[in-house]
C-alpha cells in the first residue's frame, strides 16, 4: 500500500514540531494547543479512494467552523479511539469517545476534537462509500459506533495499520470494499434496507469500472466506450457514477496522474527518465505529461521527484502537505 507520509513531532526541534504539525494539518483543520503536553506521530497510507492514519498525539486541539463553507471537502472521517482521552465530535457538541469506539464525523459539517495521549486509527472514506454503507447519511454525523457493534469494523483497521506496508496496490479495492461492507455492519446492525441494497450496487458498478481503468490505464487509446462494452454499465451510468469526480474522462485523467506521481514517489523507479514513466500511466510523451503534471500539481515532475527523494532523507512538511492534498481528490 502506498504511503503518503511520516511525521514525528520528535524528528523536531521542541519550539518547532507543534508548529510543523499545524502546518501539516492546515489544509484541512485549525489546530490549536492544549495546556497538556504536545507530542505527534502520524503514518498515513492511500487505499482506494480511502486514506488510513495512524495517530498518537496530545496537547492538540483540531476544529473545523469557518473553513467548512469554503475548503470543497466532501468525504467523512471515521476516528478509532485505540487508547487514551478523545472528545469530538460537532462544533459545539463534543463528546468523550473511550476506547474501542469510533466517531463518524462529516467534513461538510463543523466539527472538533481534542486529544490527550491519544492512540486512533482514523480512515478518510468517499461520500458515496458511507453511502453504500449506511443507505442513508442522515444522523451520521457525530454518531459514536460502540465496542459491540463495531467490533468487526474495529478488527479490520487493527489489522490494516499493522499490515499496510506490505499490502500489494491490487489488493486496496478489495479492501476498501471489505470496509464499506463491515462499515454497514457497524451502523445497520439489524440489516440493511432498499436503499442500502440500491447505494451498494451503484458503487459495485463504479468498482468494476474502476478495476478495467487499473487494467488500462497504460492504453493511449483507452475510451469511454471501451468501459461501456466491457462492462455493460450504460454510458448514462457511467457519467452519473462518476459525476463526484467530474466525470469518467476527468477520473481517467486523475488516475493517470497519480499513477505517474507514485512512480515519482517509488525509489525504484529513480533511474527511470520522465520519457519512460510518462508511457507507463498513459500518455504519449514527456512533454504532454510534464504538462498536465504541473497543472495538477503545482510543480515539474522532475522538482517533485527530487523533493520526493530529499524527504525520503528527512522529513519534509511542503512534501507531505502536497501528497495529502493530492490524495484527497482521490476521495471525490
Amino acid at each position: 500500500m502506498s504511503e503518503m507520509f511520516a511525521f514525528a513531532s520528535a524528528d523536531y526541534a521542541v519550539g518547532e514540531a507543534f508548529e510543523r504539525y499545524r502546518d501539516l494539518y492546515a489544509g484541512g483543520s485549525d489546530v490549536e494547543r492544549t495546556s497538556d503536553p504536545f507530542f505527534a506521530r502520524v503514518r498515513s497510507w492511500r487505499l482506494d479512494r480511502t486514506l488510513l492514519f495512524a495517530r498518537e498525539y496530545g496537547g492538540i486541539r483540531h476544529r473545523r467552523k469557518e473553513r467548512v463553507a469554503s475548503d470543497g471537502f466532501d468525504h467523512f472521517v471515521l476516528h478509532h479511539v485505540v487508547g487514551g482521552t478523545l472528545v469530538g465530535g460537532p462544533y459545539g457538541a463534543a463528546v468523550a469517545i473511550a476506547p474501542g469506539e469510533t466517531l463518524l464525523l462529516d467534513t461538510r459539517e463543523t466539527m472538533e476534537s481534542t486529544a490527550r495521549d491519544a492512540s486512533l486509527i482514523t480512515v478518510s472514506v468517499a461520500r458515496d462509500a458511507v453511502r453504500a454503507a449506511a443507505g442513508s447519511l442522515d444522523n451520521l454525523h457525530g454518531r459514536t459506533i460502540g465496542k459491540e457493534e463495531g467490533a468487526l469494523l474495529c478488527a479490520l483497521l487493527h489489522a490494516l495499520v499493522q499490515q499496510a506496508p506490505r499490502l500489494p496496490p491490487g489488493t486496496q479495492p478489495a479492501v476498501t470494499r471489505s470496509l464499506v461492507d463491515l462499515l454497514s455492519v457497524a451502523v445497520n446492525p439489524a440489516g440493511t434496507g432498499a436503499r442500502s441494497d440500491f447505494y451498494r450496487l451503484e458503487y459495485v458498478r463504479r468498482e468494476a469500472a474502476q478495476r478495467l481503468i487499473e487494467l488500462r490505464l497504460a492504453d493511449r487509446d483507452f475510451s469511454v466506450q471501451d468501459i461501456v462494452s466491457e462492462t455493460g454499465v450504460s454510458r448514462a451510468s457511467l457519467y452519473r457514477l462518476f459525476e463526484s469526480s467530474g466525470g469518467v474522462a476527468r477520473f481517467i485523467q486523475l488516475r493517470r496522474l497519480q499513477h505517474l506521481r507514485d512512480r515519482l514517489d517509488d525509489r525504484a523507479f529513480d533511474a527511470c527518465p520522465l520519457a519512460e514513466l510518462a508511457p507507463m500511466s498513459g500518455y504519449s510523451g514527456e512533454s504532454h505529461a510534464g504538462r498536465q503534471f504541473k497543472q495538477a500539481f503545482g510543480i515539474s515532475p522532475g522538482a517533485y521527484r527530487a523533493a520526493s527523494i530529499r524527504g525520503a532523507r528527512e522529513p519534509s512538511i511542503d512534501l507531505m502537505t502536497r501528497r495529502w492534498s493530492s490524495s484527497l481528490t482521490e476521495l471525490s
